[in-house]
């Protein structure tokens, strides 16, 4: 079955996001929910999801490619999580 680059992007950077969303809520100082995620398995599967991500990336394009685009929407991510949080606390709490 032969799928287009399209989907198979799309596939990879939802795979990475949520991989991302995995290790983000498996850490113990997350903001979205009362209790952080069980660690390990959190690690785990975000570790697995960012493989996948990367796996699809590269049957689109180079593999070199793939590595750089996941590492740089995992940067992202990593970096949008938590000002998400952060801002979900502040308009929670406003008056």
């Amino acid at each position: 079955m032969n799928l287009s680059p399209t989907v198979l992007q799309c596939a990879a950077c939802a795979a990475i996001a949520i991989g991302a969303a995995c290790f983000y809520l498996g850490a113990p100082n997350q903001l979205w929910r009362a209790r952080p995620l069980p660690g390990r398995a959190s690690l785990v599967a975000g570790a697995a999801l960012l493989l996948l991500g990367a796996i699809l990336w590269s049957q689109a394009v180079q593999l070199a490619t793939a590595i750089f685009a996941t590492l740089a929407m995992l940067m992202l991510l990593l970096i949008v999580f938590p000002c998400l949080g952060a801002l979900r606390a502040i308009v929670r709490n406003a008056p």
